[in-house]
């Protein structure tokens, strides 16, 4: 009669071998979560899915450079020579703003003003705040010398008023700037702690006539942008 034979195997096998299975489990734990937090992130835009004609699309890293930013009391750089060429004209900046909650909502202090893109102060067109002024435009414009063009007014008591604004096209010491591209933001705030909510847009100044409305997106404090550009 033939005899089975039994082997017994290595005494340590079996807590070697539930050692490797809560290994396994962990690495699985871990790789289930990596994906939730890659699923949870917003997916990058594509600035092609956004046509523009020049104007900000999301995604654009406009304004965020690391590099020191010029003294905005400097004013702009005169090109030497032939300064190009400087169309007159007007643009038309409207907006609305809605709360986000802030700490003083819904009170909110705004601002508007234009830029370089190389992100030289050009002018300042709206500022309503009185108390708590918009900390970003603080650290962008010239509160000595706001331009030409600028509207005041006391910090908001709600965000029902429509804002409306003016560029004429001349910078802070009362000069007309050369055509080309340039930068608009809008700051609004509700708080004196939270950070507040600046957007830009890239836009162009020439001669040629266009009216177009503006990303704002679906949340945040800017609830419609639009602005027009009539050439004289």
């Amino acid at each position: 009669m033939a005899r089975t034979r039994i082997t017994r195997g290595d005494p340590t096998e079996q807590p070697r071998a539930a050692w490797r299975e809560g290994w396994r489990c962990r690495l699985w734990l871990l790789a289930t979560l990596g994906a939730v937090g890659c699923l949870a992130e917003e997916p990058p835009h594509d600035p092609e899915a956004f046509p523009s004609a020049g104007l900000y699309t999301p995604g654009s890293d406009l304004g965020s450079s690391d590099a020191p930013r010029p003294d905005p009391c400097d004013g702009l750089e005169t090109p030497p020579g032939d300064a190009g060429m400087a169309t007159t004209g007007t643009l038309t900046l409207e907006y609305t703003t809605r709360s986000v909650d802030g700490r003083y909502a819904p009170q909110n202090g705004t601002a508007a003003w234009i830029e370089t893109v190389d992100e030289r102060y050009v002018a300042t067109i709206e500022l309503a705040a009185e108390l708590r002024m918009p900390q970003q435009w603080l650290e962008h414009a010239c509160s000595d010398r706001l331009g030409p063009d600028v509207v005041t007014m006391a910090t908001l008591p709600n965000h029902e008023t429509p804002h409306m604004a003016i560029w004429r096209g001349f910078d802070l010491d009362e000069r007309l700037v050369e055509d080309g591209a340039y930068v608009l933001f809008i700051e609004v705030t509700e708080s004196d702690r939270e950070p507040s909510q600046r957007t830009g847009w890239q836009f162009q100044k020439g001669p040629r006539p266009y009216s177009l409305p503006l990303p704002a997106g679906r949340e945040g404090a800017l609830e419609s942008v639009s602005i027009d550009w009539r050439p004289e």
